[in-house]
């Protein structure tokens, strides 16, 4: 019951959080673009901050949601 419990709360956390990091589902999947492009490729494309700053801000988002999924699970 707490992993699905912890699982919901990190799907809603996804969701709510969604519009604090991106400003619409094609960043999004541009974000996902560059996270598969190797570095060295969008480097020489010239995106390389661009790839950069796409790949923390989707890090954060899913570390947000684990986190509160981690704790939701073993704190309670």
């Amino acid at each position: 019951m707490k992993g699905l419990a912890s699982a919901i709360a990190g799907a809603i956390t996804l969701w709510l959080m969604f519009p604090v990091f991106f400003d619409d589902r094609e960043e999004f999947f541009e974000a996902i673009k560059f996270w598969l492009t190797p570095d060295i490729v969008n480097m020489f494309k010239g995106n390389y901050w661009e790839d950069s700053w796409a790949e923390f801000k989707l890090f954060v988002w899913v570390a947000c949601a684990g986190g509160i999924s981690y704790g939701l699970y073993h704190l309670f």
